[in-house]
């Protein structure tokens, strides 16, 4: 593998260059996937205002003879439903032909540019990504985000947050301790939440909200399951989820 001080570095989400992972043999594990660094760049400016790291993910090599995993990715503009290798840094939908980058992303500093990935983005304690959009698997937020959310999968917050665009994915998860404040709807499949929320959430499952748990806003959703102790000042609907 070619060290990664003398890796080029790349400007945009485009083809890696890395020297390729050496044969698995026996029960040894295959070589670590690259880690790229991607500089990102304000608009209109040349100065470094953050970085993106994205890598391929870290997944094993798949033993010789072995069937090819592939999972569902969900195009960027139809929305139309494709499959794609476990482990392919990018793919292209089989409807419109929009390429979809694969790759994982981790934010370590503070960043206004946009995320566009289908891998898992990571905002970490010291990151900070703000007045921008994701467009991810699944996303967790560890440090600070104020933009608005697209995931295809989950998004977990563990970490106090001020959203002030709309959140859409298939599960939201508030953890203990932390507070989320949404401004702008929230549409989910299902929510759970161990801390404080406040918002407009359209549930179109499971809305479960823990022990120590508090809700206060509007609240929609096909079912609701609150433990003792949890706390919800709420307009509540009710409704029946088509069959």
């Amino acid at each position: 593998m070619v060290p990664a001080a003398k890796r080029r570095p790349l400007w945009s989400f485009g083809k890696v260059d890395s020297a390729p992972a050496a044969p698995v043999t026996g029960n040894l594990p295959a070589a670590p996937r690259p880690v790229v660094a991607l500089p990102l760049l304000l608009a209109g400016s040349s100065d470094k205002e953050g970085e993106i790291v994205a890598s391929s993910g870290g997944h094993r090599e798949q033993p010789h003879g072995a069937p090819t995993v592939r999972r569902e990715v969900v195009c960027f503009d139809c929305q139309t439903v494709s499959k794609a290798s476990e482990k392919a840094s990018s793919t292209q939908c089989a409807n419109c032909g929009t390429f979809i980058d694969l790759r994982d992303v981790e934010i370590k500093e503070r960043s206004t540019q946009r995320v566009r990935t289908r891998g898992n983005v990571t905002i970490h304690r010291k990151g900070a990504l703000l007045g921008t959009a994701v467009h991810c698997g699944s996303l967790t937020v560890e440090g600070t985000f104020s933009g608005s959310i697209y995931a295809q999968d989950s998004v977990e917050f563990r970490a106090d947050a001020k959203i002030l665009g709309e959140i859409r994915c298939r599960h939201l998860q508030v953890n203990r301790r932390f507070t989320l404040a949404c401004l702008q709807p929230v549409h989910v499949e299902s929510l759970h939440v161990s801390g404080k929320m406040s918002g407009r959430v359209f549930a179109r499952s499971l809305v479960h909200l823990e022990r120590h748990a508090n809700f206060e806003g509007t609240l929609m959703a096909a079912l609701l399951h609150v433990e003792a102790g949890a706390s919800m000042e709420a307009t509540l609907t009710i409704f029946q989820r088509p069959t």
